[in-house]
């Protein structure tokens, strides 16, 4: 996958901007404050219909009197069509569409592959369980492109059963049988989804361990340990993915927890409260490895996820690097980049200064200076 160009209008600091990109490496250099992020995020918005920034979409808009912005990229797929991709924002309104056809966030994810790489997410191990989530959530769709959709309809079944579960504990429904008989109409659907969901999860993880050790080799030679990973189920520990087992875990803790939940408002069951364990020799990341080791982990496991999506797929994920090189040691960060040198993905990275070498070998390569919104390209 490549994006040609991007156009924007009045997004964050962006008044306007309409911006031809190399299909190779192009480094967005400049100061803190300055859009460098914002570009991502606007090219981030278009891949996966969600921002990886805290706010809502009133934070989105310019600062300029214009109720909306827009963000339309030119994006070559791996069949060299050209598709051109585009978000409408107005007020907490996001409308989304591919050559002019409104479409859903699933469509998008579906077919738009990218890999983020961002401060945030070299943290995601020693962050709360959403991260982690997220992280294999990502995973699933470039397991599988159809499972977007299936998240996407269980995100919908869950908003619904929290929203009766939290109209039940304000006392606005005053039947006690019919919410019974309302959770019990939702609970198949649920139960079925949820399962769903749990099992592409675990499916996706065991397909990844084998890249995640190799990526980890090739980065990291120096770390020679065993890595896996757990997924847990109100507090036990699943590898397999074996629906039925799941299936009937899920269900029996729904039975179990009915009053619970009536008594909080809120579904506590799901693929919502499950969490991932990364295990650095058979011991909780979280807690037994260092910041650097954890990062080796996550950088690793990027990089599994965009050598796992080629072998799928035969097409590279677009890369999106923010701000991660200055994380780095400088001996983690030389690692980093010999390995980029083998993938043939497009890559944006951001980044403060150059002081650092940055060597793609032969990639077509292409510095921007961004300052206060505007950007121009630069000498290389």
């Amino acid at each position: 996958m490549v994006v040609h160009r991007l156009k924007i209008r009045n997004f964050r600091n962006y008044a306007t901007l309409n911006l031809p990109i190399r299909s190779g490496v192009n480094i967005l250099l400049g100061e803190n404050g300055q859009g460098k992020t914002n570009l991502l995020e606007s090219i981030y918005l278009l891949c996966r219909g969600r921002s990886f920034r805290p706010g809502d979409t009133n934070s989105w808009l310019g600062r300029s009197e214009l109720p909306s912005a827009t963000i339309i990229a030119s994006v070559e797929g791996k069949g060299g069509q050209t598709d051109e991709i585009k978000l409408v924002i107005e007020g907490k309104r996001r409308q989304f569409s591919i050559n002019n056809k409104r479409c859903t966030k699933a469509a998008l994810m579906a077919r738009f592959p990218c890999v983020l790489f961002s401060p945030e997410s070299l943290g995601a191990i020693k962050e709360g369980p959403d991260a982690r989530r997220q992280l294999i959530d990502d995973l699933v769709i470039s397991h599988s492109p159809r499972q977007a959709t299936i998240l996407e309809q269980y995100q919908r079944a869950l908003r619904s059963r929290n929203r009766w579960l939290r109209d039940s504990k304000k006392g606005l429904l005053a039947d006690q049988s019919e919410i019974h008989r309302v959770l019990d109409s939702l609970q198949p659907n649920f139960l079925d989804l949820a399962t769903q969901v749990t099992v592409s999860r675990l499916e996706a993880i065991q397909a990844i361990l084998p890249d995640l050790g190799e990526t980890m080799a090739t980065l990291f030679p120096s770390q020679n340990v065993d890595i896996s990973v757990d997924y847990v189920i109100s507090g036990k520990t699943y590898r397999s993915p074996e629906r039925d087992k799941i299936y009937t875990t899920l269900g029996s803790r729904l039975r179990e927890l009915r009053n619970a939940e009536l008594d909080s408002g809120i579904s506590l069951v799901g693929p919502q409260k499950h969490d991932i364990q990364f295990l650095f020799s058979g011991n909780d990341s979280r807690f037994y490895c260092s910041q650097g080791q954890q990062r080796g982990l996550i950088l690793s496991f990027k990089m599994a996820q965009i050598m796992y999506h080629y072998k799928v797929h035969q097409e590279y994920p677009i890369l999106l690097l923010d701000d991660v090189l200055s994380e780095l040691d400088q001996q983690k960060r030389t690692n980093l980049i010999e390995a980029l040198r083998g993938i043939r993905s497009q890559i944006l990275v951001t980044t403060t200064d150059l002081s650092f070498p940055l060597d793609f070998g032969n990639r077509d390569l292409a510095v921007y200076q961004v300052v206060q919104g505007e950007i121009v390209e630069s000498a290389s």
